[in-house]
């Protein structure tokens, strides 16, 4: 059996501008009309089979679009744009087959619903694939009361239904510990999206966790404590090909950025000694934290603070970490305690499998069961054919 397979995907009408990875699917090539008098931008996922798995098509409403995907998700987005613009949010829908639905929701009616809330007084803080929903996290100021609403506008999958619900409703005046957090997407447990926000002082330091249905409807909530743990401060960003990403939003005073993955709470951050510091993963297990992987953090600096951004895979845990020497990337496998360190990564990172080898270093990388699907991306722009390889695992 040969470890390495060369083979090439034939030119389209189009050059090929542009690869992306869907985590778990494979490849995608784009290409369209470089002059733009088109706006239809085709795709070719390259994937298994040494060939185009399949070839489609869709029409955004803007030149420069959005992509929005999980790892191992059915469904991913292309979207026209990151706002609400005029009280909809616009975007052509991905599924694992390769079909294209293009759908503009209108959210006028579900956001008057929960009280006096215009789009355009709303900020969206990220933009999220969950399994059953595609998720936006909006915060809304009342600067008269100085009430934060933080709010979850769900769309579900298969029919392009939106949802909203309040998440919480905290004082940005206020004292109190518990009213000086951001919430963020955590995780899934089954079908339910879980929201959690970092509480940093008193006797409940730590996270707390609220569960609702991908239609908004308020299930439990939960809270995980963080004694034991000693994490410097950083930042928490966005990572991988999520809104908070793209949008590049920070959120500080964070000690820790919590996350929950197949069943089991997870905590990344900072440990610092002297002048160095590591970047530690803890799982929860038996009401305590227990240290599951370590990877060292290049150019450290004390005086300046970190951004920390997380990105869920199927194998693990991908960690970005912003600092004065730039992004860079890191890795936490479930199943091993030394983490991989993959070296300086665009928080909007097109490629989430660069973050499970060190190996072919400047080149795209899709991991595919068996095998890496490795290509150069010197080669884009192509008016001609491009080559992919094969690397066995």
């Amino acid at each position: 059996m040969l470890h390495a397979q060369k083979f090439e995907i034939p030119a389209e009408k189009f050059p090929f501008f542009e690869i992306i990875e869907w985590k778990g699917q494979g490849a995608i090539l784009l290409n369209r009309d470089p002059s733009f008098n088109l706006k239809q931008v085709h795709m070719t996922l390259v994937s298994n089979d040494g060939t185009s798995t399949w070839n489609q098509s869709f029409n955004p409403a803007v030149k420069e679009f959005y992509f929005i995907a999980e790892d191992g998700g059915k469904y991913a987005y292309f979207l026209n744009d990151l706002t609400i613009k005029d009280g909809k949010i616009s975007f052509n829908q991905l599924n694992i087959a390769g079909n294209i639905k293009t759908h503009s929701t209108s959210v006028l009616s579900i956001l008057k619903r929960l009280g006096n809330f215009l789009p355009d007084d709303l900020t969206v803080t990220d933009i999220v694939t969950t399994e059953r929903a595609l998720v936006y996290m909006l915060t809304h100021m009342d600067k008269s009361t100085n009430k934060k609403t933080t709010i979850a506008l769900t769309i579900t999958h298969h029919n392009l239904v939106a949802y909203a619900a309040i998440v919480a409703e905290n004082n940005i005046a206020s004292s109190k510990a518990e009213d000086q957090v951001s919430w963020y997407v955590a995780g899934e447990e089954g079908e339910s999206i879980l929201y959690a926000a970092r509480i940093h002082s008193g006797k409940d330091a730590g996270w707390v966790i609220k569960q609702f249905s991908p239609k908004g409807e308020y299930e439990k909530d939960m809270a995980v404590k963080s004694a034991g743990l000693s994490f410097a401060a950083h930042e928490r960003t966005g990572f991988g090909r999520r809104g908070s990403a793209l949008l590049k939003i920070n959120e500080p005073k964070e000690q820790g950025t919590l996350l929950y993955s197949k069943g089991s709470y997870y905590v990344g951050g900072l440990e610092v000694s002297g002048t160095s510091a590591n970047l530690v993963t803890y799982v929860y297990k038996n009401a305590a934290w227990v240290k599951m992987a370590s990877s060292p953090v290049s150019g450290y600096n004390a005086k300046k603070t970190p951004a920390i951004g997380f990105f869920p895979l199927l194998e693990g845990i991908g960690w970005y970490v912003g600092t004065t020497a730039g992004g860079e990337g890191h890795f936490h496998s479930f199943t091993s305690e030394k983490g991989i360190v993959s070296g300086k990564v665009a928080q909007q990172l097109d490629n989430p499998s660069r973050l499970l080898t060190a190996e072919f270093p400047g080149q795209f990388v899709s991991a595919l069961p068996t095998r890496w699907l490795v290509f150069d991306t010197a080669q884009l722009p192509s008016s001609g054919a491009v080559t992919f390889e094969y690397v066995n695992k």
